[in-house]
């Protein structure tokens, strides 16, 4: 019955698409996003360049969440025709996750799509990676809902991530492309303002180590971060928890004097005046490598994890596993005691190994080349060797 009431709404969107696609392409890209209802950091870096280099090319973002709720998702229909509109008339389409309309639609050979995942890379699985997992689709409706169909270019920042992506998306090696995401650009850009921002609002991270904890949200899970403030030595560090908009929303955590629950700036931020900082499958430990912040891993449910939904890094395996524990204690005796550096970079060089100098204007200039019918398959973006590329993941 399921299976039957999408296959009518599928129809639905058909029909509606049948006249829009008859509408001219212009010289637009269309940007869209279920991850927020406003434009993303990656959106907003590639939009601003775009209109600094290419100002006769109009970029039109389409940021919206699926609400819960009949009333949120008849708003949400609405919004997939707005959607429908701007991908008929648009040169270039890109999305940072699942869309349906872009999906489930057939769309003009013209139209060309690209995926800019959230992410840099994937510590957990998703996509196809996670078909009949209990985090994951049901098969039938994966494949009903077309997951993940109709994308010409995925965006990818590694070899070894690119065996992740073809998994999770269900595509072919000449799908990927070797152009990181304009965050990384962001990541590495100093911010003197920002940081200066930080201790303004902040004062009492002047006078200490300060260490960032960036836990992966647990669906249906609170996240165990109390273990950690209760043996930390505030004396010492100060603790700046971020934790996912629905952690905040549907748990209370411990409150302690040192430790700080933000909510006013980007985890990106953080990096960038933060001594440490501490994760466990989030891929913002690839981009914390970025700038050589010594990088620990609490993984106290890695078990669970394991199974459902399942991890693409083995922490047994790779070198940077030797600063991953499922212990509170063990985790703080760690951040203690000196650091290899040897061991991040290893770990950064092997999850970002593409020449990650100005990701953005890479990005901006492969679009153009589609937009003028200009690319040519064999033009990729330098990636550079090393010896950690070549392991068999």
């Amino acid at each position: 019955m399921k299976k039957l009431c999408i296959k009518c709404f599928i129809l639905i969107l058909k029909i509606i698409y049948f006249p829009i696609k008859f509408l001219k392409i212009q010289r637009k890209v269309v940007y869209i996003s279920r991850q927020f209802n406003k434009g993303t950091l990656d959106f907003d870096l590639i939009v601003k360049d775009m209109e600094e280099k290419y100002p006769n090319v109009k970029n039109v973002v389409l940021a919206k969440r699926m609400e819960k709720g009949i009333l949120n998702k008849v708003l949400y229909f609405f919004h997939m025709i707005v959607q429908m509109y701007h991908i008929s008339t648009s040169k270039i389409v890109i999305v940072d996750s699942y869309c349906i309309v872009v999906s489930v639609l057939k769309h003009k050979k013209e139209t060309k799509i690209i995926q800019i995942w959230h992410a840099v890379s994937a510590i957990k699985k998703f996509g196809y990676q996670t078909i009949g997992k209990t985090t994951g689709a049901d098969k039938i409706i994966a494949d009903t809902m077309c997951m993940h169909k109709n994308y010409n270019y995925i965006l990818c920042s590694s070899k070894v991530t690119k065996n992740y992506f073809i998994e999770a998306f269900n595509v072919k090696e000449e799908n990927i492309k070797y152009l990181g995401l304009p965050r990384i650009d962001y990541i590495l850009q100093k911010d003197v303002e920002k940081i200066e921002e930080i201790y303004n609002t902040y004062p009492e991270l002047k006078n200490k180590i300060n260490i960032l904890y960036v836990p992966t949200f647990r669906k249906f899970k609170k996240v165990k971060i109390n273990d950690v403030i209760q043996r930390i030595d505030t004396k010492k560090y100060n603790l700046i928890v971020k934790l996912h908009p629905l952690d905040k929303k549907n748990y209370t955590y411990l409150q302690k004097d040192g430790v700080i629950y933000d909510d006013n700036f980007k985890s990106y931020d953080w990096l960038k005046m933060c001594d440490k900082v501490i994760t466990d499958y989030s891929s913002l430990a690839m981009e914390a490598s970025l700038l050589e912040k010594p990088l620990y891993f609490y993984i106290y449910d890695v078990k669970i994890y394991n199974e459902d939904p399942g991890l693409n890094f083995n922490f047994k395996k790779e070198e940077i596993g030797k600063y991953a524990t499922n212990s509170a204690k063990k985790l703080l005796k760690m951040i203690d005691r000196e650091y290899d550096y040897n061991i991040l970079e290893i770990f950064k060089n092997r999850y970002i190994n593409i020449n990650y100098n100005n990701c953005t204007s890479k990005i901006t200039k492969f679009i153009m080349e589609l937009m003028n019918n200009e690319y040519k398959e064999e033009i990729e973006t330098e990636v550079i060797k090393s010896s950690q590329e070549e392991l068999n993941v």
